[in-house]
C-alpha cells in the first residue's frame, strides 16, 4: 500500500486527500498527533497515513465527510441503531392505531427519523485547503514539482518530485515491526 508501483498507495492517499483533505488533516492531528504534510516531507509513508486514516473513530470528521458532510457528525453505529429503533416503534404504533381506526387508510404513516445522507457534490479544487498547503510547501523549497499523469488530481495540485520518487521506489520493509 505504499504505492510501490501499485495503485492504492500514494495515489489512493492523494485521492482521499483531494476529497477530504481538511477533515483528514484535522483528525490525524486530533486523534494521532500526526501532520499529514509529514508524508509530503518524507517523514511518514503513505502506508502509515492510510493505516491511521483506517483507524479513525466513527465520530471523526473524516468519516462524517465520507458519509455526507457535517450533518453526519456524531453518527456512529449506535446512533443508526437508535434511529432504526425509533422508526420501528413509530411503525408499530402506526399499525396499532390503524388497526383500531374505522378507516385504517386515513391514518397518516410516520416519517422516518432523519439520517445523514451521502452527497455526491464535488467541491471546487480551489477550495481545498490541503491542496493550498501542499502548494505552499512546494513553493517553500520543497523542490521542483512535477505534474501527475492526466488525472483529475493533476488539476488540483502537483506533487514534489521527491514524493513521486519515493512512491516509485522498490518496496521497503514496514516502518514498524509488530511483535
Amino acid at each position: 500500500m505504499d504505492g510501490a508501483g501499485r495503485a492504492g498507495g500514494s495515489l489512493g492517499l492523494i485521492r482521499l486527500l483531494d476529497k477530504h483533505g481538511a477533515e483528514i488533516t484535522a483528525d490525524l492531528r486530533r486523534y494521532c498527533g500526526v501532520d499529514v504534510l509529514d508524508w509530503v516531507r518524507g517523514r511518514h509513508s503513505a502506508r502509515l497515513i492510510l493505516a491511521l486514516i483506517g483507524t479513525l473513530p466513527d465520530d471523526s470528521a473524516t468519516l462524517a465527510a465520507m458519509r455526507g458532510g457535517r450533518e453526519a457528525l456524531g453518527w456512529d453505529a449506535r446512533t443508526y441503531v437508535l434511529a432504526d429503533l425509533v422508526d420501528a416503534v413509530q411503525a408499530l404504533t402506526h399499525v396499532q392505531i390503524a388497526k383500531a381506526a374505522k378507516n385504517p387508510r386515513a391514518v397518516e404513516k410516520p416519517t422516518p427519523y432523519p439520517r445523514p445522507y451521502a452527497k455526491r457534490a464535488r467541491r471546487p479544487a480551489d477550495g481545498n485547503p490541503f491542496a493550498a498547503a501542499l502548494q505552499r510547501e512546494v513553493g517553500e523549497g520543497g523542490g521542483p514539482a512535477i505534474a501527475l499523469p492526466s488525472t483529475p488530481l493533476a488539476e488540483t495540485f502537483r506533487l514534489p518530485a521527491a514524493v513521486l520518487a519515493r512512491s516509485a521506489a522498490p518496496e521497503r520493509p514496514a516502518p514498524v515491526r509488530l511483535t
